[in-house]
């Protein structure tokens, strides 16, 4: 059980040591088969992974910096034969956060999880992007993010699947909600489909809206304050992305951030 620790970028206990390699200014990391392992990055830079034959890697990636910050990372992963790679980002701090994901899906049976929270106010601007390549057959992958927007922040969530020829039986899935809590909110959502095989299971979606004014009149029925059901509702919406994280003080973490998110929300 191995844990190492470099660049802010940090492994939990894995079964077998994982590999940290820094090129000019590209952080490397390889995941080797069999090998189970977690990583927390709060870098600002390209990192690159390889989740080798059946190797299971859970990434987990968190941006709350200041008011004026701009932050921009890349996360660049390949995905071998039966390994699997989770990405869990959140995003909260920063005028400005772009955060990239693109994951090639290079062997048979792969499987990859990208799931994600922006939380943005004020004049934010925050950027989802995401890429997965499915290039083998037996491949799945599925897509979480949840946003929520207010005063005049504006977030965009583009993410495209690519389902190439050979990659038959592919299963996969696309998702993006989004919560605005103000009229001058934006939230821009951009999930796309490019299908080249002839047997496979794939859908996407997306959702953009307000919050249900059913539900906040069921809660002040029962005589909970107008600006204490909004918040309910909110966390609610939000916590379902974080509740899985099973990191317990990285998730506390999380929850603090949410916490100090919305606690201004009326």
């Amino acid at each position: 059980m191995v844990g190492l620790k470099t660049k802010n970028l940090s492994l939990q206990p894995a079964d077998a040591p994982v590999q940290i390699e820094e090129v000019s200014g590209v952080t490397r990391v390889h995941v080797p088969a069999g090998c189970r392992a977690s990583l927390i990055d709060q870098t600002e830079s390209r990192l690159e992974v390889t989740v080798a034959d059946g190797a299971q890697l859970s990434y987990y990636k968190l941006v709350n910096e200041t008011p004026l910050a701009i932050h921009q990372s890349f996360l660049e992963v390949q995905v071998q034969k039966q390994a699997s790679f989770q990405s869990n980002v959140f995003l909260f701090g920063g005028a400005q956060i772009r955060s990239t994901i693109h994951v090639r899906m290079d062997g048979e049976g792969a499987e990859c999880a990208l799931n994600g929270l922006y939380v943005g106010s004020g004049s934010q601007i925050i950027e989802m992007h995401t890429l997965i390549d499915h290039i083998k057959p037996h491949g799945t992958s599925r897509e979480f993010y949840k946003g929520i927007l207010d005063d005049k922040a504006r977030g965009l969530f583009d993410g495209l699947i690519i389902v190439q020829k050979e990659a038959q039986k592919t299963d996969s899935a696309q998702t993006n909600k989004n919560l605005l809590l103000s009229t001058e909110a934006r939230a821009n959502s951009n999930p796309e489909l490019k299908i080249f095989a002839n047997d496979v299971k794939c859908k996407h979606g997306s959702t953009v809206g307000q919050i249900n004014a059913n539900s906040i009149f069921y809660l002040r029925s029962r005589g909970v304050p107008e600006a204490e059901a909004r918040q309910l509702l909110i966390y609610a919406f939000a916590s379902e992305m974080i509740e899985p994280v099973v990191i317990p003080e990285f998730r506390e973490t999380l929850f603090q951030c949410l916490n100090s998110a919305i606690s201004t929300k009326k």
